[in-house]
């Protein structure tokens, strides 16, 4: 009897051994909030007032022919005669794109003026656009095309260096946000710390197109062509905002 009372409080013991330790809870309190520096943000303002260096001129050229090796064949010389014409106005052959646009079968026409299913020939057109910086030969230009069969023709105007007048101007706008945060801190006797942020927004036709916009030329304004040809000036505009924050010491 007193072995199995032995043995079962030897047993007893051995369970409580290894019984793991009830786990204490610690409650953490929180730490004092850490102040918060101040922030200041400025925004600098630029605009560049920009004009047209150079022109792409447009002219598309076509020619007939009852097969469409005739065809291909007649307006290929139409070109070659175009190109002739064209450097010897002094066009730069590096200036000169040519695209071959189409090849189209031409129908024939019903006695009330309604096309066709008959097919009487083909026409074949070849785009060819001109690229100058001489405004002055503009003109010379487009009627070298006209002269050369051309059935349309159009006019576009644009900056050769436009990425790196973007450039300037945000060069323009950063530095004044940089004036402006410097004297708001020196009158205010504040320090500036680091910056948080910096953001920018772009205004004025110019910035997100390519070309400029065409100038509408009415009847009473014929006779100023040849001093608004290109379109009037176009601003580049740029705001760049900058996140200042505070010095702590301050």
């Amino acid at each position: 009897m007193l072995k199995k009372t032995l043995g079962s409080l030897a047993l007893a013991t051995a369970l409580f051994a290894c019984k793991e330790p009830t786990p204490q809870v610690i409650a953490l309190q929180p730490s004092a909030t850490l102040p918060q520096p101040g922030s200041m943000s400025v925004t600098g303002s630029a605009t560049l007032e920009v004009a047209p260096d150079c022109a792409d001129l447009t002219m598309t050229i076509s020619a007939d022919g009852g097969k469409p090796g005739a065809a291909t064949a007649a307006v290929k010389a139409r070109e070659q005669a175009l190109l002739a014409a064209l450097v010897k106005l002094g066009v730069e052959t590096t200036d000169i794109k040519l695209s071959y646009l189409s090849l189209e079968p031409v129908y024939a026409e019903t006695e009330h003026g309604f096309s066709s299913s008959r097919i009487v020939g083909y026409r074949a057109a070849v785009t060819v656009t001109v690229t100058t910086k001489s405004f002055d030969k503009i003109a010379e230009i487009m009627e070298t095309g006209a002269n050369a069969g051309a059935t349309s023709m159009s006019s576009q105007f644009r900056r050769s260096d436009l990425p790196e007048l973007k450039k300037k101007v945000r060069e323009m706008a950063l530095a004044a946000a940089k004036d402006k945060a410097a004297q708001t801190a020196k009158t205010l006797g504040i320090e500036l710390g680091r910056i948080v942020s910096v953001n920018e927004n772009a205004g004025g036709y110019m910035w997100n197109a390519q070309y400029f916009p065409n100038a509408v030329m009415t009847a009473d304004k014929v006779q100023q062509t040849a001093i608004s040809i290109g379109g009037a000036m176009q601003p580049l505009q740029l705001d760049v905002t900058i996140g200042f924050e505070l010095s702590r010491t301050i």
